[in-house]
């Protein structure tokens, strides 16, 4: 049996991960040139589905070395006003460093493509997919190429080629942005930064409905120190600890307008033009006029950013779909069920999708019928992937919810 994945995100590179473990024959094609081409991101949460998940797939020492890279976790939640008067506060329970621990997204994939450069192939842009006369699935790509496997697996992200094919009446709602920012800890910073914004899980929010939150992201050790301990073979980017945080606005201010031609947005134009191709130093400028009027000591966070890291980040989130035919052609992930980013579970869900996918093309290949195998897994992940997603928009962290009919099954 031979696997193609479209997509070398976390999901698509974990399930690779777990195939090549299982001696099941394996390839990615990811449209960048490379894992550091843009900006993704900078913390992840991971909780027991997608510890479990990397703890499933990878090798023992690359999980080892996710979490000696693991960032260190808040240790209590803050809900404050604009101003920083407390609003709710509660300490969070000390939890297992190797089930509940963020991690660096960039550190995280170039952990999870350690071992893999027989298999991925980077600057192919997957165009679409037809199947060859002895049943097989061919995938095409923009420069004339073409790959043939036995399944084909979507992990292409929201704006997915391959659902557009496979479930072509998916809808995805924009529902609103914000800017997504990182600034270096110092100890002069650090020094003015109030203890409520440092290891916290924290939500600061101005009556008009701006909002700002903060994460303190220290890694327990340098990426390159635990990889000489634990996968000398890795080679992992040092970051020095940072501040990641998150700028949006209430009514009226700029979404995250337009869309791919596979998504349908709620949303009109913005202040200022398209808030996706504003670019790092108005994005800067646009999350400090957000928050004009809070706290000085929570602005300065913003004042010292690395202005060229700011970036935009569009939120979206999918409709349930109705259940497709199984077919030697399915979906991980956001090409699947992308969500709101308010319980933090995308990533988490994802990786525990490509544990279960792994699961069910091991079963397959050791002689159990690959259609049958394949449509457990598709009923299992659309419950809780959909599950999922509407819990996403009920949390406090998340935008207005936004009120649809789902398609008839």
């Amino acid at each position: 049996m031979h696997v193609v994945i479209i997509g070398g995100g976390v999901g698509g590179l974990c399930l690779a991960q777990g195939l090549k473990r299982s001696g099941v024959s394996v390839a990615v094609y990811e449209r960048d040139a490379s894992p550091h081409i843009r900006d993704q991101g900078w913390r992840i949460s991971l909780k027991e589905a997608g510890s479990g998940a990397l703890r499933d797939c990878l090798p023992a020492a690359l999980f080892d070395l996710c979490v000696a890279t693991a960032i260190r976790p808040a240790t209590r939640m803050a809900f404050t006003d604009h101003r920083l008067t407390p609003k709710f506060a509660k300490p969070i329970p000390p939890q297992p460093g190797d089930v509940f621990f963020g991690v660096n997204r960039l550190t995280l994939r170039e952990i999870l493509l350690t071992g893999l450069d027989d298999v991925r192939h980077f600057d192919r842009t997957f165009v679409s997919y037809d199947h060859t006369g002895d049943g097989r699935v061919r995938a095409h790509f923009a420069d004339g190429t073409t790959a043939i496997a036995d399944l084909l697996v979507g992990a292409d992200g929201t704006g997915s080629a391959v659902r557009h094919s496979l479930v072509p009446g998916a809808v995805i709602d924009g529902i609103g942005g914000f800017v997504y920012g990182r600034t270096p800890i110092t100890p002069d910073l650090l020094d003015t930064v109030p203890e409520v914004l440092v290891d916290s899980f924290n939500r600061v929010t101005a009556p008009g409905g701006a909002a700002m939150s903060v994460a303190t992201c220290r890694a327990r050790l340098s990426p390159s120190t635990a990889a000489a301990a634990h996968a000398p073979q890795a080679r992992l980017t040092d970051i020095p600890d940072y501040f990641a945080w998150t700028v949006s606005g209430g009514e009226g201010w700029p979404p995250a307008g337009g869309g791919s031609p596979h998504d349908r947005s709620h949303h009109g134009g913005s202040r200022g033009g398209d808030f996706r191709d504003m670019d790092a130093s108005a994005l800067h400028r646009l999350a400090l006029d957000t928050i004009g009027g809070f706290h000085p000591s929570a602005r300065r966070i913003v004042e010292h950013a690395d202005v060229p890291a700011t970036f935009p980040v569009r939120l979206r989130s999918a409709r349930p779909v109705p259940r497709w035919e199984t077919t030697n052609v399915t979906l991980l992930g956001d090409a699947i069920h992308t969500m709101s980013p308010g319980r933090g579970e995308g990533a988490n869900v994802a990786l525990r999708d490509a544990a279960l996918l792994r699961r069910a093309i091991t079963e397959a290949a050791a002689g159990a019928p690959l259609d049958e195998t394949i449509r457990g897994y598709e009923t299992e992940m659309l419950r809780y992937g959909f599950a999922a997603v509407e819990a996403s928009l009920t949390q406090p962290f998340a935008p207005p919810r936004r009120t649809f009919t789902p398609p008839v099954s």
